[in-house]
């Protein structure tokens, strides 16, 4: 029980100290249309939404949640708060895992903007979206190590 309240604070404290700060939730919306309007403007050919959303989610996973982990971790060792929490009674294990949840977590919900915005473009019936449920959790997993 003491793990789940451990993890669930640490988790909490991220996302409100760091997370959904304005400007990391207004460059999280931002920067899905920034990758698309740059694949867009690389292409010589029409825009394919359905060929570009596949990039434009892994893009905006990889940086929303390297970027964010490495904001974290730098902003608490400057204030000297990670030391804290390395000396608080819980698991090694559990305190990396609840830093690095904070940035799958956002990783996640910066995928969510390019899928939304290409729902609304494009028909999307045909997606098999246990894949995609899939394939956003293991690189928003992969891109925190």
């Amino acid at each position: 029980m003491n793990t789940r309240i451990a993890f669930w604070n640490i988790l909490r404290k991220d996302m409100k100290t760091y997370y959904l700060k304005p400007p990391n939730i207004s460059w999280g919306l931002v920067f899905p249309f920034a990758w698309m309007l740059m694949f867009y403007l690389r292409s010589q050919t029409a825009l394919d939404i359905r060929e570009l959303l596949p990039r434009a989610v892994s893009m905006s996973i990889l940086f929303g949640t390297t970027s964010m982990l490495a904001v974290t971790i730098t902003f608490e060792r400057r204030s000297r708060s990670f030391e804290r929490l390395l000396l608080a009674p819980i698991d090694l294990s559990l305190l990396m895992l609840a830093k690095t949840g904070g940035a799958v977590l956002f990783g996640v919900l910066n995928a969510i903007v390019p899928l939304l915005v290409a729902a609304f473009v494009v028909d999307l019936s045909e997606v098999g979206w246990t894949t995609v449920i899939g394939s956003i959790l293991l690189i928003a997993a992969t891109s925190i190590l």
